[in-house]
């Protein structure tokens, strides 16, 4: 939200450096982006005054402008001005982020240019001159009125601080650090006559609804450039006093001109295929939404934006301005679902003070009298006042929380009605504030307005009790992060499309009421959010990418928990590893750390997987039921994503989770108390053999005490495997026999279930 400083000090009378006021609104959780200083965007240019104009060509004009000391032959396109405009002119010679030159259209010379409020840094683009105010005296530098005397603040407001999309808003916050009171104009309260015939929704809590006469003009130049310095074009002076109004106060509110609407106003739901053609020209269907109709047709989609056909224009002469109070939660759904958004359910959607409408409309009526000639005719109210919420809190229990030493006297200065006896006290928070809602959020608040930097350092107390892992994802979580892993966490919702070029467009779970065309369905994998981090990583140089995701997947008729791992790039250095990549073993060393932790029963096999590479990847079965996956992604995946030129593969690999119903017991034995022998064994077998099959073989061998694959060598359409045996009993020494025998044996096992032949020898031991 853009804030002009000069407007902000008619709210709260403030004298204080604009940087340092930033500053303060940073620190107090209304982050200040940028500050404008509209002085030094005016440069040299002076108040120039339009003496005539002439067109030389098409769209093309020529104009006598008198800056005081001289008059300047000035070319320009813009047609809307006229004889007698002032306007901001750059002269020949003088600085306007250079030195301006003349410049020739045809035979014509133009001796300087006329400004734009974009050249003078309040507006982001314009198609006209910035036409000044008739009262500026001719060649008087821009830089020395006061109207260019400001700052701009852009302030990032948080969602829940809808409070805050006001210049009263923000004064509210001004007034509070620096003990000001605020200036709140009065109005005149206008008596209700209830001539026009109103009828509300239940989701319509407030309506105000007051017939005036108008005369359609221009803004004066006041208005027009607070609107312009807030990031709101003027239209004409019925229009901007309602956005005026909108940005002044907070409260959104609308004109109809009621020689097209009768006299009637209905707020109901949409009927079913009712459409609209709105303010911006396009027509929307409409399906149970909030609307605000006449005897005959809607004439505005609630809270969001009129129609094209009740829209105000220069020839009306009666309106009907509406200022209301809807549900939030119903101008939300309407915008998301029609992809339709505003400033004002901008601030609907979020939830304006339901008790503002009233005093607003009165500031607009005033406004109205002065700006526009306007002649109230009869005003119809029908208002729901709220009251505001109490909130008990005790002030030694804040002081504990915050470890802070605040006295009762501190929270009267919140802005809030305080009452009660120290140390319980109860506030009364105003209806504007609704992101207050228990004791904890009085104590951020004091903690805010008085500056986080002011609490003093306590040390903490720590307990230093193991807590116990409470949950599987909780487990693998731990184990993956102490491996060296990041976490990610991504959206639940993701794009069809996507799924469909991947091979997973089976049983996909659409979304009614999408938040953007990107994301229209629940994920049935995890791999595009984590393709996603991938990307940005790479896109930012991160060169050593290990991440995984623990969430839900959905189909037509489950969901379940499950786990995504993606490698990438350079294993993480160190001092004694060389620059290696992430390959297929690593990711699988992954997964199969998971697998030691629960009671499965896991098998691996080769078969055809959706968007993995065929001979890089492997099924993962527990318990001969299907779980997941993991390998090398296949390369032509990479073209959906957009990604080249990539010195390494990503690796994938993906579990369901719930399966795993029980922890593996743990249990410690004793260390050797006799020698424990080595031996090798070198084995050729067919090279589909699955060699961790192999070694569970020689594993289950009792005697041997750990087994290690140490070589594996191709030849053809076999392979040799060298596997380092470790022999241990626990009563005695193993002589040179008992190796011979029980390698022997082991040898016989593999021989019968893999047809394995020892490495240079035909035959077996």
């Amino acid at each position: 939200m853009k804030v002009s400083y000069n407007w902000l000090k008619e709210f709260v009378d403030i004298d204080v450096n604009p940087y340092e006021l930033a500053d303060k609104l940073t620190l107090s959780g209304l982050e200040v982006e940028s500050v404008f200083d509209a002085k030094k965007a005016c440069c040299d240019s002076v108040v120039g005054k339009v003496l005539s104009r002439e067109p030389i060509q098409i769209n093309l004009y020529t104009l006598a402008v008198d800056i005081g000391e001289k008059q300047l032959n000035i070319v320009t396109s813009d047609s809307h001005l006229n004889i007698g405009d002032k306007i901001g002119v750059a002269a020949t010679g003088t600085d306007f982020r250079g030195k301006v030159k003349e410049r020739k259209f045809n035979s014509v010379v133009s001796e300087g240019f006329l400004l734009s409020a974009s050249e003078l840094g309040l507006e982001e683009s314009s198609s006209n001159v910035f036409v000044l105010d008739s009262e500026f005296d001719v060649g008087t530098k821009l830089k020395d009125l006061g109207v260019f005397k400001d700052f701009i603040f852009d302030i990032s407001i948080t969602p829940n601080r809808v409070d805050c999309l006001s210049i009263l808003g923000i004064a509210r916050e001004v007034s509070i650090y620096y003990n000001k009171p605020l200036k709140i104009k009065e109005c005149k309260i206008i008596k209700e006559d209830n001539k026009f015939s109103v009828t509300l929704d239940k989701d319509c809590q407030s309506y105000i609804a007051s017939n005036i006469k108008v005369s359609i003009a221009p803004s004066c130049f006041d208005i027009r450039q607070k609107l312009i310095k807030s990031g709101v074009r003027p239209i004409n002076n019925v229009v901007d006093i309602t956005n005026y109004c909108m940005l002044a106060l907070g409260q959104p509110m609308h004109a109809f001109d009621k020689d097209k609407i009768g006299t009637k106003i209905i707020v109901r739901n949409a009927f079913k295929k009712e459409r609209i053609v709105a303010l911006n020209d396009i027509e929307y269907e409409l399906e149970d939404d909030l609307v605000i109709s006449d005897e005959n047709r809607s004439i505005a989609i609630a809270g969001i934006m009129g129609g094209k056909y009740s829209q105000i224009d220069e020839n009306t002469r009666h309106i009907v301005l509406e200022s209301a109070y809807f549900i939030p939660e119903r101008i939300r759904k309407t915008s998301r679902k029609l992809k339709l958004s505003s400033e004002s359910s901008y601030r609907f959607e979020r939830g304006v003070d339901p008790n503002l409408n009233e005093y607003a409309t009165y500031y607009a009526i005033d406004l109205l009298q002065q700006y526009a000639t306007a002649n109230v005719v009869g005003i119809t109210k029908k208002i729901n006042k709220q009251k505001p919420k109490e909130i008990m809190f005790n002030v030694d229990e804040i002081n504990d929380f915050l470890g802070s030493s605040y006295n009762k006297g501190r929270f009267y200065q919140l802005g809030f009605d305080i009452k009660g006896i120290e140390p319980n006290l109860i506030a009364l928070i105003p209806t504007y504030r609704m992101d207050i809602e228990n004791m904890e959020d009085i104590a951020e608040e004091v903690a805010r307005i008085d500056g986080y930097d002011k609490l003093p350092s306590t040390n903490p107390c720590v307990s230093l009790r193991c807590n116990p892992i409470k949950n599987k994802k909780d487990l693998v979580r731990e184990s993956l992060k102490s491996s060296g892993l990041y976490e990610t966490i991504n959206y639940s919702f993701v794009n069809s499309t996507l799924l469909s070029k991947l091979g997973r467009s089976d049983n996909i779970l659409y979304l009614k009421n999408p938040l953007t065309q990107e994301q229209d369905c629940m994920r049935n994998t995890l791999f595009l959010g984590l393709m996603e981090n991938l990307i940005f990583n790479l896109n930012h140089n991160i060169k050593s990418i290990a991440l995984f995701e623990i969430g839900k997947i959905f189909d037509l008729n489950s969901e379940n928990n499950s786990l995504g791992i993606m490698l990438h790039g350079i294993k993480p250095l160190n001092w004694y590893t060389q620059k290696n990549m992430f390959d297929f073993y690593d990711i699988k060393g992954l997964f199969e750390g998971i697998f030691g932790l629960f009671e499965c029963n896991i098998e691996f096999r080769v078969q055809e997987l959706q968007f993995m590479h065929p001979k890089k990847s492997l099924a993962i079965y527990n318990n001969n039921h299907y779980i997941g996956f993991f390998g090398e992604v296949h390369p032509d995946v990479y073209d959906v994503f957009d990604i080249k030129f990539l010195k390494s593969s990503i690796l994938y690999g993906e579990i369901l989770i719930d399966g795993f119903e029980k922890f593996r017991s743990f249990y410690f034995k004793p260390l050797p108390k006799f020698p424990v022998v080595v031996r090798d064994l070198n084995i050729v077998v067919d090279k589909n053999e699955v060699t961790s099959d192999i070694k569970k073989t020689i594993s289950d061998f009792d005697f041997v005490y750990k087994v290690n694959l140490i070589d594996i060598y191709d030849m053809g359409n076999k392979k040799s495997l060298n596997f380092r045996i470790e022999l241990y009993s626990p009563d005695k020494t193993l002589t040179e026999q008992d190796i011979e025998k029980l390698i022997k044996e082991v040898f016989l096992s593999l021989n019968s279930k893999f047809i394995a032949t020892i490495r240079g020898e035909e035959n077996g031991l």
